[in-house]
Protein backbone atom coordinates (compact mmCIF):
# COMPACT_ATOMS: atom_id res chain seq x y z
CA UNK A 1 0.00 0.00 0.00
CA UNK A 2 1.24 3.78 -1.14
CA UNK A 3 1.58 6.35 1.99
CA UNK A 4 -1.10 8.01 -0.35
CA UNK A 5 -3.21 4.80 -0.40
CA UNK A 6 -2.13 4.25 3.64
CA UNK A 7 -3.35 7.83 5.03
CA UNK A 8 -6.34 7.90 2.97
CA UNK A 9 -7.51 4.72 4.66
CA UNK A 10 -6.18 6.24 8.15
CA UNK A 11 -8.92 9.14 7.24
CA UNK A 12 -11.39 7.23 6.50
CA UNK A 13 -10.81 4.85 9.40
CA UNK A 14 -10.64 8.05 11.78
CA UNK A 15 -14.02 9.37 10.07
CA UNK A 16 -16.25 6.27 11.49
CA UNK A 17 -17.84 7.26 14.52
CA UNK A 18 -17.79 4.37 17.20
CA UNK A 19 -20.09 3.44 19.76
CA UNK A 20 -19.62 0.82 22.22
CA UNK A 21 -22.17 -1.56 22.98
CA UNK A 22 -20.48 -3.17 26.43
CA UNK A 23 -20.13 -3.40 28.97
CA UNK A 24 -24.62 -3.71 29.04
CA UNK A 25 -24.35 -2.65 32.82
CA UNK A 26 -24.30 0.95 31.86
CA UNK A 27 -27.90 1.10 30.35
CA UNK A 28 -28.84 -0.38 33.73
CA UNK A 29 -30.49 2.20 34.63
CA UNK A 30 -33.89 3.92 35.27
CA UNK A 31 -36.04 4.19 31.97
CA UNK A 32 -35.52 6.87 30.44
CA UNK A 33 -39.33 8.91 29.65
CA UNK A 34 -40.97 7.17 26.66
CA UNK A 35 -44.34 9.15 26.03
CA UNK A 36 -47.46 7.19 24.64
CA UNK A 37 -47.73 7.34 20.89
CA UNK A 38 -50.08 8.88 19.78
CA UNK A 39 -51.70 8.65 16.17
CA UNK A 40 -51.37 11.29 13.76
CA UNK A 41 -52.82 9.38 10.89
CA UNK A 42 -53.29 6.04 9.10
CA UNK A 43 -53.11 4.84 5.61
CA UNK A 44 -53.09 1.82 3.30
CA UNK A 45 -51.10 0.09 0.68
CA UNK A 46 -53.96 -2.01 -1.62
CA UNK A 47 -53.25 -5.15 -3.87
CA UNK A 48 -51.04 -3.19 -6.32
CA UNK A 49 -48.79 -1.18 -3.64
CA UNK A 50 -50.46 2.06 -4.21
CA UNK A 51 -50.70 4.46 -1.26
CA UNK A 52 -53.86 5.17 -0.40
CA UNK A 53 -55.45 7.61 2.27
CA UNK A 54 -57.77 5.66 3.67
CA UNK A 55 -58.43 2.89 6.10
CA UNK A 56 -59.60 0.44 3.62
CA UNK A 57 -56.91 -2.28 4.88
CA UNK A 58 -57.53 -2.49 8.20
CA UNK A 59 -58.80 -5.57 9.61
CA UNK A 60 -61.07 -6.60 12.58
CA UNK A 61 -59.62 -9.15 15.38
CA UNK A 62 -61.74 -12.10 15.29
CA UNK A 63 -60.03 -15.50 16.95
CA UNK A 64 -59.39 -18.40 14.96
CA UNK A 65 -60.84 -21.56 15.04
CA UNK A 66 -58.84 -24.50 16.14
CA UNK A 67 -61.50 -27.28 15.24
CA UNK A 68 -60.52 -28.34 13.17
CA UNK A 69 -57.02 -27.52 13.71
CA UNK A 70 -55.64 -25.00 10.46
CA UNK A 71 -52.57 -25.82 8.86
CA UNK A 72 -50.64 -22.58 8.47
CA UNK A 73 -48.73 -23.99 5.12
CA UNK A 74 -52.07 -24.18 3.28
CA UNK A 75 -52.15 -22.13 0.17
CA UNK A 76 -48.53 -21.18 0.19
CA UNK A 77 -48.13 -22.10 -3.70
CA UNK A 78 -51.40 -19.33 -4.32
CA UNK A 79 -49.96 -16.68 -2.66
CA UNK A 80 -49.29 -13.14 -3.69
CA UNK A 81 -46.03 -11.89 -2.69
CA UNK A 82 -44.56 -8.47 -2.38
CA UNK A 83 -41.91 -7.35 -4.96
CA UNK A 84 -39.15 -6.73 -1.92
CA UNK A 85 -36.56 -6.18 -5.48
CA UNK A 86 -38.25 -2.62 -5.25
CA UNK A 87 -36.74 -0.59 -2.68
CA UNK A 88 -40.03 1.76 -1.26
CA UNK A 89 -37.52 3.86 0.84
CA UNK A 90 -39.99 5.81 3.17
CA UNK A 91 -42.02 6.53 0.45
CA UNK A 92 -45.44 5.47 1.95
CA UNK A 93 -44.42 7.57 5.09
CA UNK A 94 -42.93 10.60 3.58
CA UNK A 95 -46.20 10.42 1.13
CA UNK A 96 -48.73 9.99 4.17
CA UNK A 97 -47.25 12.89 6.04
CA UNK A 98 -47.84 15.58 2.87
CA UNK A 99 -51.21 14.42 1.95
CA UNK A 100 -51.64 15.54 5.50
CA UNK A 101 -50.25 18.90 6.00
CA UNK A 102 -49.92 19.47 1.60
CA UNK A 103 -50.25 22.75 0.88
CA UNK A 104 -49.31 23.62 4.29
CA UNK A 105 -45.63 23.23 5.79
CA UNK A 106 -44.98 20.50 8.72
CA UNK A 107 -46.76 21.86 11.96
CA UNK A 108 -43.63 20.49 13.79
CA UNK A 109 -40.22 19.39 13.20
CA UNK A 110 -39.38 16.14 15.11
CA UNK A 111 -35.91 14.75 15.87
CA UNK A 112 -36.68 11.58 13.95
CA UNK A 113 -38.56 10.45 11.17
CA UNK A 114 -38.34 6.40 10.65
CA UNK A 115 -40.26 3.14 10.33
CA UNK A 116 -41.06 1.39 13.45
CA UNK A 117 -38.37 -1.88 12.36
CA UNK A 118 -35.54 1.07 12.35
CA UNK A 119 -36.37 1.71 16.06
CA UNK A 120 -37.49 -2.19 17.37
CA UNK A 121 -33.57 -3.52 15.25
CA UNK A 122 -31.74 -0.72 17.74
CA UNK A 123 -34.20 -1.90 20.74
CA UNK A 124 -33.47 -5.06 20.52
CA UNK A 125 -29.21 -4.98 19.49
CA UNK A 126 -28.04 -5.62 23.15
CA UNK A 127 -29.72 -8.89 22.99
CA UNK A 128 -29.18 -9.86 19.54
CA UNK A 129 -25.86 -9.33 19.35
CA UNK A 130 -24.48 -11.46 16.80
CA UNK A 131 -27.20 -9.92 14.33
CA UNK A 132 -24.80 -6.85 12.26
CA UNK A 133 -27.70 -4.55 10.76
CA UNK A 134 -27.07 -1.10 8.56
CA UNK A 135 -29.68 1.61 7.93
CA UNK A 136 -29.10 5.07 5.96
CA UNK A 137 -29.65 8.20 7.58
CA UNK A 138 -30.27 12.34 6.04
CA UNK A 139 -30.75 15.27 7.64
CA UNK A 140 -32.96 17.92 6.90
CA UNK A 141 -33.39 21.15 8.84
CA UNK A 142 -33.71 19.80 12.86
CA UNK A 143 -35.00 16.29 11.71
CA UNK A 144 -32.95 13.21 10.55
CA UNK A 145 -34.90 10.57 8.47
CA UNK A 146 -33.75 7.27 8.65
CA UNK A 147 -34.62 4.47 6.07
CA UNK A 148 -33.27 0.29 5.49
CA UNK A 149 -30.33 -0.07 2.97
CA UNK A 150 -31.24 -1.15 -0.46
CA UNK A 151 -29.09 -4.66 0.73
CA UNK A 152 -31.18 -5.77 3.64
CA UNK A 153 -34.78 -5.05 1.14
CA UNK A 154 -32.84 -7.24 -1.45
CA UNK A 155 -31.81 -9.75 0.99
CA UNK A 156 -35.77 -10.42 1.84
CA UNK A 157 -35.55 -11.92 -1.91
CA UNK A 158 -32.89 -14.72 -1.10
CA UNK A 159 -33.99 -15.96 2.22
CA UNK A 160 -34.07 -19.94 2.08
CA UNK A 161 -36.87 -21.94 1.41
CA UNK A 162 -37.55 -22.79 5.15
CA UNK A 163 -37.80 -19.25 6.54
CA UNK A 164 -40.18 -18.74 3.16
CA UNK A 165 -42.34 -21.28 4.64
CA UNK A 166 -42.17 -19.56 8.53
CA UNK A 167 -42.84 -15.96 6.87
CA UNK A 168 -45.75 -17.64 5.19
CA UNK A 169 -47.22 -19.11 8.24
CA UNK A 170 -47.12 -15.93 10.49
CA UNK A 171 -48.92 -14.31 7.30
CA UNK A 172 -51.49 -17.23 7.09
CA UNK A 173 -52.12 -17.06 10.41
CA UNK A 174 -53.27 -13.38 10.28
CA UNK A 175 -55.89 -14.06 7.78
CA UNK A 176 -56.92 -16.60 10.23
CA UNK A 177 -57.67 -14.25 13.07
CA UNK A 178 -59.09 -11.27 10.78
CA UNK A 179 -61.82 -10.30 9.39
CA UNK A 180 -63.01 -7.69 6.73
CA UNK A 181 -65.32 -6.14 8.83
CA UNK A 182 -65.91 -5.74 12.43
CA UNK A 183 -67.68 -9.03 13.50
CA UNK A 184 -70.57 -7.13 15.32
CA UNK A 185 -71.58 -5.87 12.13
CA UNK A 186 -71.41 -8.80 10.71
CA UNK A 187 -73.52 -10.43 12.91
CA UNK A 188 -76.25 -7.82 12.89
CA UNK A 189 -76.01 -8.47 8.82
CA UNK A 190 -76.22 -12.31 9.43
CA UNK A 191 -72.61 -12.05 7.33
CA UNK A 192 -70.65 -13.91 10.39
CA UNK A 193 -70.80 -17.23 9.76
CA UNK A 194 -70.04 -16.96 5.93
CA UNK A 195 -67.00 -14.57 6.90
CA UNK A 196 -65.61 -17.50 9.01
CA UNK A 197 -65.86 -20.24 7.27
CA UNK A 198 -64.44 -18.36 4.16
CA UNK A 199 -61.19 -17.64 6.43
CA UNK A 200 -59.36 -20.71 5.63
CA UNK A 201 -58.95 -20.48 1.90
CA UNK A 202 -58.26 -16.86 1.68
CA UNK A 203 -55.19 -15.87 -0.21
CA UNK A 204 -52.19 -14.10 1.44
CA UNK A 205 -51.48 -10.78 -0.25
CA UNK A 206 -48.26 -9.64 1.11
CA UNK A 207 -48.75 -6.08 -0.74
CA UNK A 208 -51.78 -5.60 1.76
CA UNK A 209 -50.71 -3.15 4.39
CA UNK A 210 -52.31 -0.87 6.98
CA UNK A 211 -50.12 1.83 8.37
CA UNK A 212 -50.54 3.94 11.21
CA UNK A 213 -48.46 6.55 11.63
CA UNK A 214 -47.38 8.18 15.40
CA UNK A 215 -45.07 10.96 17.23
CA UNK A 216 -43.60 9.61 20.56
CA UNK A 217 -40.73 10.78 22.56
CA UNK A 218 -38.16 8.40 24.11
CA UNK A 219 -36.12 10.71 26.49
CA UNK A 220 -35.06 13.70 25.14
CA UNK A 221 -35.75 12.87 20.73
CA UNK A 222 -39.47 13.56 19.44
CA UNK A 223 -40.01 10.49 16.87
CA UNK A 224 -42.23 10.48 14.08
CA UNK A 225 -42.69 6.84 12.82
CA UNK A 226 -44.91 4.53 10.74
CA UNK A 227 -45.96 0.85 11.66
CA UNK A 228 -47.69 -2.03 10.13
CA UNK A 229 -50.62 -2.99 11.83
CA UNK A 230 -52.52 -6.12 11.65
CA UNK A 231 -55.93 -5.58 12.95
CA UNK A 232 -57.94 -3.88 15.58
CA UNK A 233 -59.94 -5.27 18.47
CA UNK A 234 -63.74 -2.86 17.47
CA UNK A 235 -64.06 0.00 15.20
CA UNK A 236 -61.61 2.46 14.80
CA UNK A 237 -62.40 5.01 17.94
CA UNK A 238 -61.23 9.05 17.15
CA UNK A 239 -58.48 9.33 19.45
CA UNK A 240 -56.31 6.75 20.60
CA UNK A 241 -56.79 4.26 18.50
CA UNK A 242 -53.26 2.78 19.04
CA UNK A 243 -54.82 1.18 22.82
CA UNK A 244 -57.38 -1.31 20.50
CA UNK A 245 -54.96 -2.53 17.83
CA UNK A 246 -53.69 -5.91 18.28
CA UNK A 247 -50.31 -7.45 16.58
CA UNK A 248 -50.16 -11.14 15.22
CA UNK A 249 -47.26 -13.52 15.95
CA UNK A 250 -46.52 -16.75 15.14
CA UNK A 251 -43.96 -19.51 17.07
CA UNK A 252 -43.27 -23.01 16.71
CA UNK A 253 -45.09 -25.09 19.89
CA UNK A 254 -43.26 -24.83 23.09
CA UNK A 255 -42.72 -28.42 23.89
CA UNK A 256 -39.28 -28.24 25.93
CA UNK A 257 -37.33 -25.76 28.28
CA UNK A 258 -35.08 -25.31 25.91
CA UNK A 259 -37.87 -24.00 23.34
CA UNK A 260 -39.35 -22.23 25.82
CA UNK A 261 -35.99 -19.86 26.72
CA UNK A 262 -35.12 -19.37 22.93
CA UNK A 263 -38.93 -17.87 22.72
CA UNK A 264 -38.44 -15.79 25.90
CA UNK A 265 -35.02 -14.77 25.08
CA UNK A 266 -35.48 -14.18 21.63
CA UNK A 267 -39.46 -14.00 20.41
CA UNK A 268 -40.54 -12.33 22.76
CA UNK A 269 -38.64 -9.23 23.05
CA UNK A 270 -39.03 -8.59 19.56
CA UNK A 271 -42.44 -8.99 20.20
CA UNK A 272 -42.67 -6.40 23.00
CA UNK A 273 -40.08 -4.18 21.26
CA UNK A 274 -42.48 -3.84 18.64
CA UNK A 275 -45.66 -3.55 20.20
CA UNK A 276 -43.74 -0.91 23.15
CA UNK A 277 -42.79 1.46 20.40
CA UNK A 278 -46.31 1.56 18.46
CA UNK A 279 -47.85 1.60 21.33
CA UNK A 280 -50.05 -1.48 21.08
CA UNK A 281 -51.12 -3.42 24.37
CA UNK A 282 -52.23 -6.84 23.14
CA UNK A 283 -50.22 -9.47 20.65
CA UNK A 284 -51.69 -12.97 20.26
CA UNK A 285 -49.65 -15.72 19.66
CA UNK A 286 -50.64 -18.45 16.98
CA UNK A 287 -47.99 -21.80 17.98
CA UNK A 288 -48.26 -24.06 15.22
CA UNK A 289 -46.41 -28.22 15.47
CA UNK A 290 -43.64 -29.14 12.93
CA UNK A 291 -46.20 -29.74 10.11
CA UNK A 292 -47.84 -26.12 10.29
CA UNK A 293 -50.78 -26.98 12.60
CA UNK A 294 -52.05 -24.01 14.68
CA UNK A 295 -52.08 -25.92 17.67
CA UNK A 296 -53.02 -23.11 20.45
CA UNK A 297 -53.10 -19.26 20.23
CA UNK A 298 -52.43 -16.92 23.54
CA UNK A 299 -53.02 -13.43 24.12
CA UNK A 300 -50.02 -11.72 25.98
CA UNK A 301 -50.20 -8.07 26.97
CA UNK A 302 -47.29 -6.19 25.96
CA UNK A 303 -46.86 -4.40 29.72
CA UNK A 304 -46.57 -7.86 30.91
CA UNK A 305 -43.89 -9.48 28.85
CA UNK A 306 -40.84 -8.04 30.80
CA UNK A 307 -42.47 -9.55 33.79
CA UNK A 308 -42.44 -13.06 32.05
CA UNK A 309 -38.59 -13.02 31.36
CA UNK A 310 -37.82 -11.13 34.72
CA UNK A 311 -37.50 -14.60 36.91
CA UNK A 312 -33.87 -15.47 34.91
CA UNK A 313 -31.25 -13.07 35.33
CA UNK A 314 -30.06 -13.98 32.16
CA UNK A 315 -32.50 -12.59 30.06
CA UNK A 316 -33.16 -8.90 28.69
CA UNK A 317 -34.24 -5.97 30.46
CA UNK A 318 -36.73 -3.63 29.20
CA UNK A 319 -34.75 -0.54 30.58
CA UNK A 320 -31.68 -1.97 28.98
CA UNK A 321 -32.86 -1.79 25.60
CA UNK A 322 -34.62 1.67 26.17
CA UNK A 323 -31.32 3.31 27.26
CA UNK A 324 -29.68 1.81 24.86
CA UNK A 325 -32.09 3.34 22.43
CA UNK A 326 -31.94 6.62 23.95
CA UNK A 327 -28.23 6.99 23.63
CA UNK A 328 -28.02 5.27 20.11
CA UNK A 329 -30.69 8.49 19.13
CA UNK A 330 -27.91 10.83 20.75
CA UNK A 331 -25.42 9.04 18.77
CA UNK A 332 -26.59 9.61 15.59
CA UNK A 333 -27.68 12.87 16.33
CA UNK A 334 -24.26 14.14 17.59
CA UNK A 335 -23.00 12.41 14.07
CA UNK A 336 -25.18 12.94 11.53
CA UNK A 337 -24.74 16.90 11.14
CA UNK A 338 -24.08 17.61 7.43
CA UNK A 339 -27.61 18.92 6.87
CA UNK A 340 -28.97 18.54 2.96
CA UNK A 341 -31.17 15.82 1.35
CA UNK A 342 -28.37 14.36 -0.54
CA UNK A 343 -25.42 14.18 2.13
CA UNK A 344 -26.18 10.19 3.72
CA UNK A 345 -24.76 8.55 6.18
CA UNK A 346 -24.12 4.90 7.27
CA UNK A 347 -25.24 3.47 10.44
CA UNK A 348 -24.15 -0.13 11.47
CA UNK A 349 -24.04 -2.49 14.08
CA UNK A 350 -20.93 -4.46 13.64
CA UNK A 351 -21.75 -7.84 15.81
CA UNK A 352 -17.88 -8.53 14.97
CA UNK A 353 -16.51 -5.22 17.04
CA UNK A 354 -20.25 -4.84 18.64
CA UNK A 355 -20.14 -1.39 18.18
CA UNK A 356 -22.61 1.19 16.34
CA UNK A 357 -20.27 3.16 13.61
CA UNK A 358 -21.62 5.85 11.60
CA UNK A 359 -19.84 7.39 8.44
CA UNK A 360 -20.44 10.05 6.11
CA UNK A 361 -21.85 7.94 2.74
CA UNK A 362 -21.33 11.49 0.82
CA UNK A 363 -23.31 12.90 -1.50
CA UNK A 364 -26.19 10.55 -3.23
CA UNK A 365 -29.23 10.24 -4.53
CA UNK A 366 -32.04 11.72 -2.15
CA UNK A 367 -34.40 9.04 -0.43
CA UNK A 368 -37.03 11.70 0.58
CA UNK A 369 -39.64 11.92 -2.18
CA UNK A 370 -39.71 15.29 -4.16
CA UNK A 371 -42.97 16.09 -2.98
CA UNK A 372 -42.41 16.21 0.60
CA UNK A 373 -39.07 17.86 -0.13
CA UNK A 374 -41.23 20.85 -1.06
CA UNK A 375 -43.37 20.74 1.63
CA UNK A 376 -40.68 21.11 4.01
CA UNK A 377 -38.99 23.45 1.58
CA UNK A 378 -41.75 25.80 2.72
CA UNK A 379 -41.43 29.20 5.27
Amino acid sequence: MSVAQSQAATEMHAAVRRLSLHPLSKYRLPCPRFSEPLELLSFSYDGQRKVCFDNRELKYFHPPSLNPAPCLFDGIESQIQRDHGKNEHIDGLLAALTHRHSPAPLECQPDFIMYRGMLTRIFVTPYSTRDSWTMNATRVGATIYVEDTPKNVADQEDRTEFHQKMMYSGYKFETLCVLDQPSRQLKRDGLLDSALLSRPNSVVDTNREYCSVFKTRLGNHSIISGAEVDCIDQEKPDTAPNRVYRELKTSGILDNERKVESFERHKLLKFWAQSFIAGIPMVTVGFRDNNGILRSVEDFRTQDIPRLVKHNQSMWQANVCMNFADQVLQFIKDSVVDEGPEMQYRIAFDSGSQEIQISALGRLEPFLTREYLALVAQP
